[in-house]
């Protein structure tokens, strides 16, 4: 009888679950401040390496099983990579002029994160933390030159072989956020920050890790809807 008792219990428990359990789907848009980690012997050698600005637009649905807890899942094109910058004064007629070189790193990603989602708060407007596994895939990149001299010059825009030998279409990490949501017309309207990590390398070098891996902030806005 108790045993009966405690399953019956625990079919209703599901039950409600699902009752109370939603479906919500919409879009994200946002910029992106991309970067990669590098190990001390490259840093050593190289100009630092700065925050690429980019852009990401994805869709959204969330699973939502309880007021205060929900699955998130995304598909997202994103921009990720990496800037450089050297510049030096020129003389010219005891006149210095500053002379520079940007050399942007820019590589599109399709990337998959699924998140578990805790919201605070019973109001119209909450605040939620958010973390998980993200997937990405590597689609096409390119390097641009710009020089500084007076104006701007575009010096050269070449493609990235990403299906040569050393480099990674493939990205496994992480992403954390937070964020605040708000009841607007038929759907909610959302607001947030996020931090993503690669936990695999952008490049591969037989014999040789190079720790090189891509990272980045992310800010975006978003509505959904329940269906």
């Amino acid at each position: 009888m108790k045993k009966r008792l405690i399953i019956m219990t625990m079919m209703v428990a599901v039950a409600t679950q699902f009752a109370i359990a939603q479906f919500y789907t919409g879009v994200r848009v946002g910029g992106t401040m991309g970067n990669i980690s590098t190990p001390t012997i490259i840093d050593a050698v190289m100009p630092d390496f700065e925050y690429l600005p980019g852009i990401e637009a994805g869709v959204v649905s969330e699973y939502k099983i309880s007021d205060q807890f929900s699955i998130q899942g995304e598909v997202n094109y994103r921009e990720k990579g990496f800037r450089l910058r050297e510049g030096m004064d020129i003389n010219v007629f005891n006149i210095d002029l500053p002379l520079g070189v940007r050399v942007d790193t820019r590589l599109r990603y399709i990337d998959m994160p699924i998140m578990a989602k805790y919201a605070f708060g019973n109001g119209p407007v909450k605040a939620y933390v958010a973390a998980g596994p993200q997937m990405g895939y590597a689609m096409n990149g390119n390097i641009k030159t710009r020089a500084n001299f007076l104006v701007d010059w575009n010096l050269t825009n070449t493609p990235i072989n990403l299906d040569g030998l050393n480099h990674r279409r493939f990205e496994f990490g992480t992403v954390v956020g937070a964020g605040v949501e708000f009841e607007a017309g038929a759907g909610n309207v959302f607001i947030d920050a996020r931090y993503s990590q690669s936990l695999s390398d952008s490049f591969r070098v037989p014999l040789v890790d190079l720790n090189i891996k891509n990272h980045g902030f992310g800010f975006g806005v978003g509505y959904k809807v329940a269906i």
